[in-house]
């Protein structure tokens, strides 16, 4: 699935900018500050419903002059449009052909992407919300039954934390807790079992990247789970423990991933290159599995990442785009970081002061 055409208005530093990208290679140039990471970063939101760098509020993304952004795209072959809209003071808004979604997360899957950029590096260095993070993300584009079971743990972790919080200044009866301890139970073993065998898909997968990546080292991951009885029985257990702290601490939502190479842990142990290399090889495995699952690969956006790779790494992932076959977007702020493979099977864009023009 693609993206036939990318429509800014007041987003970012555009004002108002139609592009049409290639379904191949889109090789974006520019200097610093132009506008090529706000570009990728529109068709990541269409994608997700999602601002990528992170943001208190939307207005941040609305270009000072304005105070409404849109971001609307149209899909390859499909006759589909997306859509999202930022107002300042309200909450963004996603639309399918028109018509307004309950959440912007309901975008999810309809244009699948695999992003790649430095704010990436929290995955491995970041606490355990970033990998569980990537992991919801990556899922709910996959699969989205697992959007589902997501959106309604969080109402009901919601629900019991706001019961955590009364209970501690009155008497809460066992029943109002049971009612929602229930449904964590049910949606968080859900919830588990998609984490538990995406991890065990992306342990078999990625190593192999890996070692070719860092000659030779060897990746391992581990999906870590806090409970250590059933989940129903923990929160039960937990219950005066939970009240006191005023919020729930067992559960998916405080689970993690770990990653190893050569048996060290990355988060605390791991080289700068170690890291980096460790992120790009669960990136590039992911790509497989979302194709594996959805039978298309997804769009591959890469934001500014070849400069701060070696020139084996820099060569493999280039590689990997050009065999993938699917469309990517690709900046940098010159094209002869791309390599000339890239730039033979490339359309070559400029980003100059919030303008795109083809090269």
């Amino acid at each position: 699935m693609s993206l036939s055409k990318l429509v800014l208005s007041h987003y970012r530093n555009f004002e108002v900018q139609e592009w049409v990208p290639s379904l191949g290679v889109n090789l974006v140039v520019g200097r610093n500050a132009q506008g090529k990471t706000n570009l990728l970063e529109a068709v990541g939101l269409l994608s997700t419903g999602r601002i990528l760098r992170s943001v208190k509020d939307d207005s941040a993304a609305i270009r000072i002059d304005s105070d409404v952004a849109e971001v609307r795209g149209e899909v390859a072959n499909s006759g589909t449009e997306l859509k999202v809209v930022l107002r300042r003071g309200q909450r963004r808004r996603g639309y399918l052909n028109g018509v307004g979604l309950a959440r912007t997360s309901d975008l999810l899957g309809r244009l699948p992407t695999v992003v790649f950029s430095q704010s990436d590096m929290a995955i491995v260095r970041g606490d355990a919300s970033e990998r569980r993070r990537f992991l919801d993300l990556e899922l709910s584009q996959m699969y989205p039954v697992y959007l589902r079971h997501l959106a309604a743990y969080k109402r009901a972790l919601e629900q019991r934390n706001a019961l955590l919080k009364q209970a501690q200044t009155m008497q809460i009866e066992s029943e109002s807790f049971e009612i929602w301890e229930a449904q964590l139970a049910e949606h968080g073993l859900a919830l588990r079992e998609y984490r538990i065998r995406f991890i065990d898909e992306l342990g078999r997968r990625s190593p192999q990247v890996h070692a070719g990546l860092s000659r030779g080292e060897v990746l391992r991951l581990a999906y870590e789970v806090v409970d250590e009885i059933s989940l129903v029985d923990s929160l039960s257990q937990g219950r005066a423990r939970d009240i006191h702290r005023g919020s729930t601490q067992t559960g998916p939502h405080r689970d993690d991933c770990a990653i190893f190479v050569n048996e060290k842990m990355m988060r605390i142990y791991g080289s700068q290159g170690q890291q980096r290399t460790a992120v790009l090889s669960l990136k590039l495995a992911t790509i497989e599995l979302v194709e594996q699952a959805l039978g298309r690969p997804p769009i591959i956006l890469l934001d500014d990442v070849l400069s701060e790779l070696d020139i084996v790494r820099r060569e493999q992932l280039l590689e990997v785009v050009l065999q993938t076959k699917t469309q990517t977007v690709l900046t940098c702020t010159e094209a002869d970081q791309a390599g000339d493979s890239i730039q033979k099977n490339a359309s070559i864009f400029a980003v100059q002061a919030g303008n795109v023009t083809p090269l």
